[in-house]
């Protein structure tokens, strides 16, 4: 069994550039069929009910299956029922690669890093 994904609020110095409406988390560890449901209900109690965007910073992610990628893209679908979007940071070259092939990366945002996803983010949103 694979230990859980551990989700963390990203701090200062990045998070000191961010909206009060954008939530900005770091994943690391291995995202699988063991531990993806419970990433799901980790970023859903995250999230606030100002919240409308979301940054999730991946560069700490060494692994995803298929059931971790279908859990990000339900976290996804949650964001976009609130009127948001979701932004991915730090895609590995594996990673980076699943999502062209299967052209799931068109469906995000997507940055080389956390820096420029919350520069991503800002310059499209505002407040609602």
């Amino acid at each position: 069994m694979t230990a859980a994904v551990v989700l963390t609020p990203v701090s200062a110095p990045v998070a000191d550039h961010v909206a009060e409406h954008v939530l900005v988390v770091a994943l690391e560890g291995a995202l699988d069929y063991t531990n993806a449901e419970r990433l799901r209900r980790d970023v859903e109690a995250a999230l606030g009910e100002e919240h409308r965007e979301l940054v999730l910073d991946l560069s700490g992610l060494n692994f995803c299956d298929s059931t971790g990628i279908r859990i990000l893209l339900s976290v996804r679908k949650l964001m976009q029922e609130r009127h948001g979007a979701v932004t991915l940071a730090g895609l590995n070259a594996r990673l980076a690669r699943i999502f062209r092939v299967t052209g799931l990366i068109s469906a995000f945002t997507v940055a080389p890093g956390l820096a420029e996803a919350v520069e991503a983010v800002g310059a499209r949103s505002t407040p609602r």
